[in-house]
């Protein structure tokens, strides 16, 4: 039985669902107080939630839908060659291990 990874798309694509649908019912819940609070504008009741809800859906599903592009998992694996180079990569910017506290202490106290 083999297991069949989402793709990426598929992964931005929920992600997209989701926070749109979260962002719009914030949206509405955001306009129907705005329009309680101070009036319907000249769009009316309708148009202005719907304008929030349509802000709040989209803003919100795109940051989610980067978000889930972002946190998704690669499952390739290395070569030889990507281990060799990382390898190489890690020793060119190896440092050498700091000194023991009483090193310090000992050239502090010279100095002193």
């Amino acid at each position: 039985m083999s297991y069949h990874q989402p793709s990426l798309w598929d992964k931005a694509k929920m992600g997209l669902i989701m926070g749109g649908s979260v962002g719009a019912c914030l949206g509405c819940l955001i306009g129907f107080y705005s329009t309680m609070k101070f009036g319907p504008g000249p769009r009316g009741y309708l148009g202005t939630i719907g304008q929030y809800a349509l802000g709040s859906g989209a803003s919100f599903g795109f940051f989610m839908m980067i978000g889930s592009c972002i946190r998704s998992d690669d499952d390739r694996m290395l070569t030889i060659e990507d281990r060799a180079t990382l390898q190489a990569g890690l020793e060119r910017w190896k440092v050498s291990p700091p000194a023991s506290a009483a090193h310090y202490f000992a050239r502090a106290a010279k100095t002193s």
